[in-house]
């Protein structure tokens, strides 16, 4: 037994008791760390990676399975810490289609190991959307197409609203960005990464933090500020993800003027909206066939999301029910 495994193994156990009010039921395994290296062949077959570690596929008592390994020093002083509390909200999400289902951990390395159902071709969206290798094009253009996109979004609003709204008191992820949301080969969007998240102290809508952790682009400004943590600020960054799915753009893009994403689409937005949008869409199906009241209120809906003001956000459950009324409207690609 290693170093790690009490140490670990004590604050998954405290996280379980904590995020359920001691009521957790979620079966999972602990797989030891040679159980890890013989069905990963020791880490030979990585198929993608965030910004916190690698994915790696392979095979455990002939079932296929994905495992997720943190880097060494990825979050910080703080990363044992973080990579638990990924596995803690992942368990308690496994329930929801539109989350990666976990399988179980590896507490034996200082940074745990995360093992996932396996997947059929998966992708990080933002590796789909921003770095689109030759050989994949015309499958990327096939997987982004505009109802593709407006079903991703659908599908991230939807395990959104049950982060907020499943537990005891409203989880809030505090890293919603392309890189945190992985795509199968059935265009179905799964969120991933949950080790930033924390939940709301019981009674209250807002909670300080002393350390601002997030994706650059997708903080939320209140919170870049004072460091103060609600319910918007993931609403803020799922706006963000919208916005780069409308136009295919990082938040911040030096060939942009203004280089600020929203600001650029808040420019252009009514008077030019086939500018703005990812030339894939047009190329899918041209300006002509677009339906331009559908993606007006989608850019309006993204817009809405990343007001500077907080207060003046939609909630993520009127934000869901407003892209399935968008979505109900769209063609098949």
């Amino acid at each position: 037994m290693s170093p790690w495994y009490m140490e670990n193994g004590s604050k998954l156990l405290e996280g379980l008791i904590a995020s359920s009010n001691g009521e957790y039921d979620v079966p999972y395994r602990v797989f030891t760390i040679e159980e890890l290296d013989k069905a990963t062949n020791l880490d030979r077959c990585r198929v993608m990676a965030d910004g916190t570690g690698h994915y790696i596929s392979g095979t455990f008592l002939q079932r296929s399975i994905l495992v997720k390994k943190f880097w060494f020093g990825a979050r910080g002083d703080r990363g044992p810490s973080y990579a638990v509390n990924d596995i803690v909200v992942a368990l308690q999400m496994n329930r929801h289609k539109n989350v990666l289902k976990v399988l179980g951990c590896c507490l034996d390395l200082k940074m745990p190991a995360i093992i996932y159902e396996p997947g059929v071709n998966y992708r990080l969206l933002s590796d789909i959307l921003f770095t689109r290798k030759e050989g994949n094009f015309q499958n990327d253009i096939r997987s982004l197409c505009w109802s593709n996109r407006l079903k991703i979004a659908t599908d991230v609003a939807n395990a959104l609203a049950y982060l907020h709204t499943a537990f005891p008191t409203p989880v809030i992820h505090r890293d919603l960005s392309t890189q945190n949301i992985v795509i199968d080969n059935y265009g179905v969007a799964k969120l991933v990464d949950f080790s930033l998240c924390i939940a709301m102290p019981p009674g209250e809508s807002e909670k300080e933090e002393d350390i601002i952790v997030g994706t650059t682009g997708h903080i939320e400004p209140e919170y870049d500020c004072r460091g103060i943590v609600t319910e918007k600020c993931d609403v803020y960054m799922f706006g963000m993800i919208l916005l780069e799915l409308l136009t295919g753009r990082k938040p911040f893009d030096i060939d942009l003027e203004p280089n600020s994403l929203v600001e650029y689409v808040k420019e252009h937005v009514d008077k030019e909206l086939s500018k703005i949008l990812d030339p894939t869409i047009l190329v899918e199906r041209g300006e002509i066939e677009l339906d331009h009241h559908q993606l007006q209120a989608f850019s309006e809906l993204a817009l809405r999301c990343t007001h500077h003001k907080g207060a003046d956000r939609p909630d993520v459950m009127d934000v869901a029910k407003e892209l399935r009324r968008i979505q109900r409207s769209s063609r098949p690609c």
